[in-house]
C-alpha cells in the first residue's frame, strides 16, 4: 500500500519497528494539515426552542462564494443545569443558494492545529437563519424533566454531514436554554468545491 502526496508524489508506505503499518485517519492528518476548524460557545448562552429563523446557541455558516465545502466531522452540547423539560440536542440544517446567515452575535472560527490559518467558515451564537433549518440527526437524548438522572453522556459525537457555500448548521433542541445557558460545538473540516 503506497499513498501519494496533493501534488501526486508517491510515498513508501509507513510502518512501525515492528514492521505493522501506521495508518492516520482522515480528520487526524486533516488536522496536521491546518484543514480543520471549530466554533464553540466561550460562555453559556440561552437556546433558541426549535427550529425558528432568528436563533441563539451555535451556528456555523459556509458563506456564498467561500470557494470551500465544509465536512462536518463532530458535534457536542452541554447542559450547564438540568433541564426543566425535553433536552434533545439535535444537528439542524439549511441551505439558501442566495442569502447568507446574518449576524447577530458573532463567534469565532478557530484552527484545530494551534496556530493555524483562519478558514472560510463563519461561527454565530445568535443569527438570522435565511430559512428555517431541517432536524437532520440527534447528538445527545433528552431528559424528560429536571428530576431524572444526572449520569454523563458523549459530549461530542461523530456526525457525517456537508455544508456548500449558503449552508449552514445549527444546534437545536426542544426546550429553551435556563437562564445560565448551555454551551455547544461543531467541527469541521474545510475542502475546495
Amino acid at each position: 500500500m503506497y499513498g501519494k502526496t496533493k501534488a501526486g508524489v508517491s510515498l513508501p508506505v509507513l510502518v512501525d519497528p515492528s514492521g505493522k503499518v501506521i495508518t492516520v485517519d482522515d480528520f487526524s492528518q486533516a488536522v496536521l494539515e491546518g484543514n480543520c476548524y471549530y466554533g464553540a460557545n466561550q460562555t453559556g448562552c440561552v437556546w433558541t426552542v426549535e427550529l425558528a429563523t432568528t436563533y441563539t446557541g451555535i451556528c456555523v455558516s459556509n458563506p456564498i462564494g467561500s470557494g470551500k465545502n465544509m465536512l462536518l466531522w463532530y458535534a457536542g452540547y452541554s447542559e450547564v443545569v438540568a433541564p426543566t423539560g425535553i433536552a434533545d440536542a439535535w444537528i439542524a440544517l439549511g441551505y439558501h443558494a442566495s442569502t447568507n446567515v446574518v449576524a447577530g452575535a458573532a463567534g469565532t472560527a478557530r484552527n484545530l492545529k494551534a496556530g493555524g490559518a483562519a478558514g472560510k467558515g463563519q461561527v454565530w451564537t445568535g443569527a438570522t437563519l435565511p430559512v428555517a433549518p431541517t432536524y437532520a440527526f440527534p447528538i445527545i437524548n433528552g431528559h424528560t424533566s429536571g428530576v431524572l438522572s444526572t449520569a454523563g453522556v458523549p459530549g461530542l459525537v461523530r456526525i457525517h454531514g456537508a455544508l456548500p457555500p449558503g449552508g449552514f448548521a445549527i444546534i437545536a433542541n426542544f426546550t429553551i436554554g435556563v437562564a445560565v445557558g448551555a454551551k455547544g460545538a461543531i467541527l469541521w473540516q474545510e475542502i475546495d468545491a
